[in-house]
């Protein structure tokens, strides 16, 4: 849903663009755009929202999450590789709120399988990737 700016009720029409487009920043907590997704109204802004929407369907993208870490790589897990002979492998994730923010801080591909985060921007990025804005799509609210 995209943030339309709506005119309050009983306002005069607004005579300069600047005003009429946007509302003025302040001080308080912004959010991300309405999804309302399984009681997260808003979808994640940076990291720790990829960590904790991550956390909420992890189990449903096919990972069993065995340890989170505060440094590189932030979470161990395993993924179902065979589900007929149910076998497992383990998975050394990493969490960004976009994936381009992997080469940015200078993490080590070799030390890392996969990323996870919000927004995949990194076009020509070595290690596999879930999108979670898209992955979501998938799954029932």
């Amino acid at each position: 849903m995209k943030c339309p700016f709506p005119q309050a009720r009983g306002q005069p029409q607004a005579k300069s663009r600047a005003v009429a487009g946007e509302w003025q920043k302040t001080a308080d907590t912004e959010y991300g755009a309405p999804m309302d997704f399984r009681g997260l109204r808003h979808a994640p802004l940076n990291e720790q929202g990829v960590v904790y929407l991550f956390g909420m369907v992890s189990n449903e993208l096919g990972f069993l999450v065995e340890a989170v870490h505060a440094s590189f790589p932030d979470c161990e897990a395993k993924r179902c590789i065979d589900r007929a002979r149910n076998r497992w492998q383990r998975v050394r994730i990493e969490f960004e709120y976009r994936s381009s923010q992997f080469r940015d801080h200078g993490h080590d591909p070799e030390g890392c399988d996969l990323i996870v985060c919000w927004e995949h921007d990194w076009p020509d990025c070595p290690l596999q990737v879930v999108e979670l804005r898209r992955s979501i799509d998938a799954l029932e609210g």
